[in-house]
């Protein structure tokens, strides 16, 4: 048997177990937060099965919330833009962009004569 390297510092969000990272965890709460309250809407009807199907997918939600980065693409707009950062930070930005609600308008003819 040959010798194998451990990795010891390893980031939290290369872990195998993500869930039990704070992180993960707190997106996993905040999507069983509606995820429960549906579940609990569609079982009075008595499709327990599909009651907890919505509730995992709600779960799964909130997770990837918590967790996952918006991929980098050159070819969509708003991945080129949001490109690394997580979805998390996305959303933040998107109610501070809103309660700012600051908007800059630029006039194209000026842009253009500044060049």
């Amino acid at each position: 048997m040959g010798t194998h390297l451990i990795p010891r510092e390893v980031d939290g969000d290369a872990r195998i177990l993500l869930i039990f990272t704070p992180k993960g965890f707190f997106g996993l709460l905040i999507g069983l937060i509606p995820g429960i309250i549906l579940q609990q809407l569609i079982s009075l009807t008595g499709a327990k099965l599909v009651s907890y199907i919505i509730l995992a997918i709600c779960a799964a939600i909130g997770f990837g919330i918590g967790q996952l980065k918006v991929p980098e693409s050159r070819s969509i707009d708003l991945f080129r833009k949001t490109g690394g950062l997580y979805i998390r930070d996305v959303i933040k930005y998107y109610f501070a962009f809103k309660k700012n609600r600051k908007y800059y308008v630029y006039d194209i003819d000026t842009v253009k004569k500044k060049d």
